[in-house]
């Protein structure tokens, strides 16, 4: 199955392996300098670049699959085979994964309701965000474009790790070891946030391949990346502006 990969198959998959790398030690180290210099627009703008970014990618990937005239199925796009089945019929797969999206999105909302309702919680919880706080929204207008961002975020990060990543490994390694490498490369692209991240970020890859997979769709998994990064962008916005680090400034 290898043979089906062409040069741009394997231009796009070297870069997905080196982009962690060059924003782990080049874009992220110049952002954050950017970030302490004071100057107005700096997290906005690293929005705007990062949506444009991954959106260029993502569509760079549907034209040439569409020049191609490849098999959507292959990405989950439409209807598709997969090795996990739980004994769900196809046609309602896509539902039922949509229905655990729906459940595991009611969980986080009440989390992060739970914290709010109780500020001595919400103190405790700022520390922990201390690695992310300079990619949180700080402003009303940040958090607006933030919501943008986790919506583009959880469209492409799965079109292109969920997708293709994982149809690009399969042909080389079975489905559940392209789950596992899959989910470890998307860990390995929040290594600029601190080693810490990366295997939690793996281990929601790994949640969302499982939600692709039993769905035999990206379309459950893209709603709950997009809900998940839109939830921590609102709880990190109510803890710093409890700490009193929220602006409601352009």
């Amino acid at each position: 199955m290898s043979g089906v990969h062409t040069i741009f198959d394997d231009a796009l998959f070297a870069l997905l392996l080196a982009v962690p790398l060059i924003e782990w030690k080049w874009s992220w180290p110049r952002y954050l300098a950017r970030l302490r210099s004071g100057a107005p627009g700096v997290r906005a703008k690293f929005y705007r670049n990062l949506m444009a970014e991954e959106s260029v990618v993502a569509a760079c990937l549907a034209g040439y699959w569409a020049m191609k005239a490849r098999p959507w199925q292959a990405l989950f796009l439409v209807g598709s085979a997969t090795p996990l089945r739980l004994g769900i019929p196809p046609p309602l797969r896509p539902w039922a994964g949509t229905a655990l999206v729906v459940l595991l999105a009611g969980w986080m909302l009440a989390q992060q309701r739970a914290l709010v309702a109780r500020p001595e919680l919400l103190e405790r919880v700022r520390p922990k965000l201390e690695y992310a706080e300079p990619l949180l929204p700080h402003t009303a207008q940040e958090r607006k474009l933030f919501w943008l961002v986790s919506l583009t975020a959880g469209v492409t990060e799965e079109f292109l790790f969920r997708g293709f990543l994982f149809w690009f490994l399969s042909a080389w390694m079975g489905p559940w070891w392209a789950a596992l490498v899959s989910s470890a490369i998307f860990g390995a692209g929040h290594v600029y946030m601190g080693y810490a991240q990366v295997p939690k970020t793996a281990v929601f890859g790994l949640v969302a391949c499982f939600v692709a997979l039993a769905s035999a769709s990206l379309w459950p998994a893209m709603l709950l990346h997009a809900f998940a990064d839109w939830n921590s962008g609102e709880l990190s916005f109510r803890v710093l502006r409890e700490a009193g680090s929220v602006s409601s400034s352009q």
